[in-house]
């Protein structure tokens, strides 16, 4: 993950494509100044080495994933989920409440047709995750508790860097 200016993390760590075929990109928009990024193990490499060299950038380290997950180089995968997906639409029924996607950072209402459903989560796949704008969204709208269900307490941490108040009714519930 890269902890630095999300506005200027381009400008810089010029060159961090070397070729056509070799790119990274932001994939997530966790909270201020936090994102992570993901692309092919060069450019990452590289973006990684310039990020630490840069003034500003708080932390820049490599995680182990399975994937580049939010980037083009998941568009294989994207067109079998969405396979996938339409194969199960005839089981699928609208949703009964609002869900806040993270592909927009917006609000899907309550009875948004199944096909958007499905269109959406096979794009989320290929582009940018903007988790702190679907939190912002939430609080805006009103929502004033969030849960995190399992193990972990990553969104608690990351809903702490978005609004401090909304980090104190956060509650984590192990399943």
């Amino acid at each position: 993950m890269l902890l630095h200016s999300s506005s200027s993390w381009q400008a810089s760590v010029p060159g961090i494509k070397a070729n056509p075929s070799d790119s990274a990109k932001v994939a997530n928009f966790l909270f201020p100044n936090g994102f992570s990024v993901a692309g092919t193990e060069p450019a990452v490499q590289r973006l990684v080495g310039r990020a630490t060299a840069t003034t500003g950038c708080l932390q820049a380290k490599l995680l182990k994933t399975s994937g580049a997950f939010h980037t083009q180089l998941m568009q294989p995968a994207r067109e079998r989920l969405l396979a996938a997906l339409r194969d199960a639409e005839p089981s699928m029924k609208p949703p009964t409440r609002d869900i806040y996607a993270n592909l927009t950072g917006a609000r899907l209402p309550a009875g948004t047709p199944v096909q958007e459903i499905i269109t959406s989560l096979a794009d989320q796949l290929t582009n940018c995750v903007l988790w702190e704008p679907c939190m912002r969204a939430a609080l805006a709208d009103g929502l004033s508790e969030f849960y995190e269900l399992g193990p972990m307490k990553q969104l608690k941490s990351m809903m702490k860097r978005i609004d401090q108040s909304a980090w104190q009714k956060t509650q984590n519930v192990m399943v």
